[in-house]
């Protein structure tokens, strides 16, 4: 039986995610297959498969493929896509599960397996602790079902992902006439859906990073690495430019004079938006312990509260469902619109930004002028000691706590650990660049001293 208060370890913040070969195989992505497609009563459960564009997501798509269909389940197929198209097929085609093979912002050789419940979230961590379980256990002991027991390859899955973009058309108020804006697409799952979804709309386009070779996602490119688009927005006197991740459940944008808008600025920009509309559940959306301090002061002075969460769109999107409310995200660009899809999705943060840019006549200055970002160093530091708990060492707290004290009310320190890489997060938010820099780096040569004794 498997240990219920056990924290599940091969699934981190966001699914099954590391270097494909070693972390993450072929054999891994069979038995997640076999567990998710194997129904105890004989139910023939219905599954979603989409992945982004990595060489590995073939071969990972079809070790889960042939794990599900040996279990009696049936697979559809909705080849290169995006994390949240595949939250939307299974929760409107009443589908059972819904997988999706993607590491988002990582490089290509990374690469991870995300599984939704048949409302369309991620899967909670009850599930993750069995499937690890059932992946460490030597011994198969599923039934292999095979004949007319087997599952079946279904064809249905190309015409869920063209559903999938008429809905995302649907919440468009304008055709977008006379504006002129440039899309990253990352070279990665953005390039299947962008180029259908403009088709017929009226704004002049331009796509860069359009052309994955399944190796060239996120490669310089998308919204981890801004610097080529902000260069040619401004360059090409774009109106705005929008960068997508691997998978595209995030989106950051450019502004017209190459400044960034992340995810903090546009989770301002749409709360007070749903706000004037009379639409904001509560006054109140959920951030997380990353989101700027700018922010929370900005949404107070408009009378909009916050709840903060941990870092991960699987905890604002419980917290939004906990609290029925309509918004929240992440500062990296993951907008959860809770009243049109349970995660995060970049297209529909994509046209919820082309509606304000429209209503706004093309120009957001007024509004995004609003919000005073705090200055904020992030730095990551790669520990390679995985046997130390570095952040709970005396030293590691002694620092943290005198760098908290000298910040005060006018900044914050704020440190992780990634759920997805062996990485630390130190971040910093105080009065200038200077006074973030000194901060961190007091607390990253304590953890590296720490870390290389």
């Amino acid at each position: 039986m498997p240990d219920s208060n056990r924290k599940p370890h091969l699934f981190g913040t966001d699914g099954i995610r590391g270097e494909y070969g070693k972390t993450l195989n072929k054999f891994i992505a069979y038995r997640v297959g076999r567990y998710i497609g194997y129904s105890p009563i004989n139910h023939r459960y219905k599954i979603a498969i989409g992945r982004d564009t990595r060489y590995s997501g073939k071969y990972l798509f079809e070790s889960l493929k042939n794990g599900i269909l040996n279990s009696g389940g049936d697979v559809y197929d909705l080849g290169v896509t995006t994390t949240p198209s595949i939250s939307y097929v299974v929760r409107n085609h009443n589908l059972d599960f819904g997988i999706m093979i993607s590491a988002s912002h990582n490089p290509y050789t990374d690469n991870g397996i995300k599984i939704f419940a048949k409302d369309g979230s991620k899967i909670d961590e009850s599930l993750e602790v069995q499937i690890e379980d059932y992946i460490e256990n030597e011994k198969d002991e599923l039934e292999i079902k095979l004949f007319d027991r087997a599952g079946v390859l279904s064809t249905e899955g190309t015409k869920f992902k063209d559903e999938y973009i008429s809905f995302l058309k649907s919440f468009l108020h304008s055709d977008l006439d006379g504006l002129n804006i440039i899309l990253d697409l990352a070279n990665g799952s953005a390039s299947s859906i962008a180029p259908i979804f403009f088709k017929d709309l009226k704004a002049k386009v331009t796509f860069i990073n359009d052309s994955p070779d399944g190796k060239n996602i996120n490669f310089n490119a998308g919204s981890t690495h801004l610097e080529g688009l902000i260069n040619k927005v401004k360059e090409g006197h774009y109106d705005m430019g929008f960068a997508f991740d691997g998978d595209a459940d995030r989106l950051l944008a450019v502004n017209h004079d190459g400044k960034v808008i992340d995810g903090d600025m546009i989770m301002y920009l749409l709360a007070i938006s749903l706000k004037e509309e009379n639409k904001l559940n509560d006054d109140t959306i959920v951030i997380t312990k990353m989101s700027n301090l700018g922010l929370k002061k900005a949404l107070a002075k408009k009378g909009i509260k916050v709840l903060e969460v941990d870092v991960g769109d699987k905890y604002v999107q419980r917290t939004l469902k906990e609290n029925n409310l309509l918004l929240g995200g992440e500062q990296s660009g993951h907008i959860i619109q809770y009243d049109k899809l349970m995660t995060g999705d970049g297209f529909l943060t994509l046209v919820a930004i082309l509606n304000e840019l429209a209503k706004h006549h093309g120009n957001l200055d007024d509004v995004l002028d609003e919000i005073k970002i705090y200055p904020q160093l992030l730095i990551n530091y790669r520990y390679q000691n995985k046997d130390k708990d570095l952040l709970s060492l005396p030293d590691t707290v002694k620092i943290i706590e005198l760098m908290q004290d000298k910040l005060g009310d006018d900044g914050r320190l704020f440190i992780r650990k990634s759920g997805t890489e062996p990485l630390i997060r130190i971040m910093c938010e105080a009065k200038s660049d200077e006074q973030c820099r000194e901060v961190c780096e007091k607390v990253l040569e304590v953890i590296r001293n720490e870390d290389e004794k």
